[in-house]
């Protein structure tokens, strides 16, 4: 006799792939249907991470029986599905880059629909730190519309995506393997791809969800006495602990990868100088170099906060570059040890003044809950104040993503310069090239500054060039 093999219902699932381990997967769609672009939470099965997916329709594959497909709005399965879509997209209303078919995003963002691509990135700036989830725990929504925000700005910041969205909709608009993790795009304010080779992937918004995760997860296991103290047996203790480890063992590994690719970087830039140049005085090679490093950082500084960035990346380089070089030549190292205690004294200021940051913005914070909870607070004044917050969020995630970067970037300017294997000769013209591209880093100026400076040259050349006239005039 056969066994009888039990079945089940037909439910569609959609394929795609987990981000942190690579392995294949599938998930059913969530009934009710939710609407196009909408994040959906994924648990990978392998290694238990929770991946972003942006639902569409058209992603259930064509295997599955219409009428299990009808029910989340997809006509049927294989070619008759294609000619059907491009049926409906023959006899509906294609929009334009000047009126766009659907303008949900611009208005989720409050832009126009001409807006530049820095303006898209300032308005999302705003509502990233306004609405983020971190700022808003008693807010139900605030994670949902905090993704929605990120998926608006990830369509309209990139061309391709916003054609496609001005012309067909959110529908037609959405990337190849969906959506970016909302806080992958929040760390990348900072800097964007073009500084990935020079700091690495900055980890701060990564590490922040990490630990809120983790915060949640134990919030809701825990047990408290009276007092809310926890109580902790020591097998959780144990666990606690082992956990703890191998967070850290990662983190390290992680780290080392990073400043491992940020020498292999630094090498290969300073090369231009360290074998072209015959000794450290070389002028002709010291000037050529200086001048590539200018136009890379003129290139650098359009990016956003990039000019900011190279200025905490050209103080490191020249700090560093200035200690290895007197603790060489003066005597005893002297020089250098001063060096040292100024780098030192550095690190303190800026962690002091980030820590002030936060305690500014969390003060900011509390006054919209206390004048909200009391009730008079005008519309006004309340736009007023997020946009205060929104503001000094940014400066207090950037001073935190500063001190990071600072850190690596010491640690990869050490490997550099006392790197064993490398003759003293060449790590003195390392030194020597490391400092010309950290003055380089330092001397780019923001743009309204230059105005400033030449409107206050042509100020100066203006009113001497008056009085070199009234020294010419006749008697």
């Amino acid at each position: 006799m056969s066994i009888t093999i039990q079945s089940r219902p037909v439910v569609p699932h959609i394929p795609t792939t987990c981000s942190q381990c690579s392995v294949s997967l599938e998930f059913p769609v969530p009934t009710p249907a939710p609407r196009p672009g909408t994040l959906l939470s994924v648990r990978c099965f392998s290694c238990g991470t929770i991946i972003s997916h942006a639902f569409y329709p058209t992603q259930v594959p064509a295997q599955y029986a219409s009428q299990s497909r009808s029910s989340i709005g997809v006509s049927g399965g294989g070619s008759g599905a294609s000619s059907s879509q491009s049926g409906a997209r023959k006899g509906r209303k294609i929009g334009t880059q000047e009126k766009p078919l659907e303008t949900g995003y611009y208005e989720l963002l409050g832009v126009p629909v001409d807006a530049t691509t820095d303006d898209i990135k300032k308005a999302y700036r705003r509502l990233a730190i306004k609405h983020h989830p971190d700022k808003n725990r008693d807010d139900p929504h605030a994670e949902e519309r905090f993704k929605e925000i990120a998926i608006a700005y990830q369509t309209l910041s990139d061309p391709d995506l916003r054609k496609k969205y001005n012309e067909f909709g959110s529908k037609e608009s959405a990337p190849e393997g969906g959506f970016v993790d909302p806080e992958e795009i929040f760390s990348t304010i900072f800097g964007g791809e073009r500084f990935v080779p020079i700091i690495g992937h900055i980890s701060l918004a990564k590490d922040m969800k990490a630990a809120l995760q983790e915060e949640e997860e134990s919030e809701e296991s825990i047990q408290r006495d009276a007092k809310g103290r926890e109580i902790l047996s020591p097998e959780e203790k144990a666990r606690r602990d082992e956990k703890a480890r191998k967070v850290a063992a990662e983190k390290a590994a992680v780290r080392a990868e990073r400043i491992q690719k940020l020498v292999e970087n630094l090498d290969r830039k300073l090369s231009i100088f360290t074998e072209s140049a015959s000794n450290v005085n070389d002028p002709q090679v010291t000037e050529s170099f200086r001048t590539i490093c200018k136009l890379e950082a003129e290139e650098l500084k359009k990016e956003s906060y990039g000019v900011d960035l190279l200025h905490a990346i050209g103080f490191v380089y020249s700090q560093k570059a200035r200690h290895f070089m007197a603790s060489n030549q003066t005597f005893l190292g002297m020089g250098g040890w001063l060096h040292n205690v100024q780098g030192k004294y550095h690190v303190f200021s800026e962690t002091v003044s980030t820590l002030r940051a936060a305690m500014e913005l969390k003060g900011v914070f509390e006054q919209i809950q206390a004048a909200e909870r009391a009730g008079n607070l005008t519309p006004e004044e309340k736009q007023k104040l997020e946009e205060q917050a929104a503001e000094k969020g940014i400066q207090t995630l950037f001073k935190g993503a500063k001190l990071e970067v600072e850190s690596v970037l010491r640690e990869a300017c050490d490997r550099i310069l006392e790197d064993p294997n490398v003759p003293r000769t060449k790590a003195q013209l390392r030194a020597v090239a490391l400092q010309l591209l950290g003055e380089a880093y330092l001397s780019v100026r923001k743009e309204e500054d230059e105005r400033r400076e030449e409107n206050e040259y042509v100020r100066v050349e203006t009113s001497s060039s008056r009085k070199r006239e009234s020294y010419r005039a006749p008697q």
